[in-house]
């Protein structure tokens, strides 16, 4: 069952993500590996940390920043089932990144790919979260809301950044001390903490879901 806005952040189950990609362009640039670990609650559970590599032949003008080479794209796995196991991982699950729209735009242009509607849970993005903590004491510093200068904030050890499941493991710990924080200002659920569409987001995707109907 997916967690509803009354569901209370003691107990909310999320599953955090980060994908790495040929580039910066949703529907353009391509999908290359997505990293995945659950959240339960206040806990991490790195049982369920995963790593999946898309099998492809370019890693694109990116490549200086992930890593990947032609010869870990070739040992991929087939996009579809990438997205199988992430589909099954999400399940019941609120949806957790840093810069979630990012993320969301790369996975629904990939579940397009294959024929499939990507799933629709709820969306909790670190960074929108520590621009909100930031902005209670004034304006907020440059580059503040980059993934590895949130964690210093909060005094989390620096990690190894462009690797989709580090990156995962690094926004889960953000959350957590995140979610302290903001527990201590009376916020407590997860409607107090999940990303809201805007309404052009909700107009495409309508427009999204009606041409869909007609295929």
């Amino acid at each position: 069952m997916t967690p509803d806005d009354r569901t209370p952040l003691a107990t909310l189950p999320l599953l955090a993500v980060d994908v790495e990609t040929t580039g910066l362009k949703a529907g353009h640039d391509t999908l290359l590996a997505v990293g995945w670990v659950p959240v339960n609650g206040s806990r991490i559970d790195l049982s369920g940390a995963r790593r999946l590599v898309v099998r492809h032949d370019d890693p694109g003008g990116a490549v200086t920043i992930h890593g990947l080479t032609h010869d870990d794209l070739e040992e991929g796995r087939p996009l579809v089932a990438v997205l199988a196991e992430l589909r099954e991982a999400l399940a019941g699950r609120a949806f957790l990144a840093h810069h979630a729209p990012f993320d969301v735009a790369f996975l629904d242009a990939a579940f397009r790919a294959v024929g499939e509607r990507a799933p629709a849970p709820p969306v909790v993005c670190t960074l929108v979260l520590q621009r909100r903590l930031l902005s209670r004491h004034g304006e907020i510093p440059r580059g503040a809301l980059r993934l590895w200068r949130a964690r210093a904030h909060y005094g989390l050890a620096p990690a190894k950044a462009h690797d989709a499941l580090n990156d995962a493991i690094a926004c889960a710990e953000l959350y957590l001390a995140q979610a302290a924080e903001i527990s201590t200002g009376g916020v407590s659920r997860l409607g107090d903490v999940r990303l809201r569409e805007s309404w052009t987001q909700r107009l495409r995707a309508w427009l999204r879901a009606r041409f869909a109907r007609r295929d």
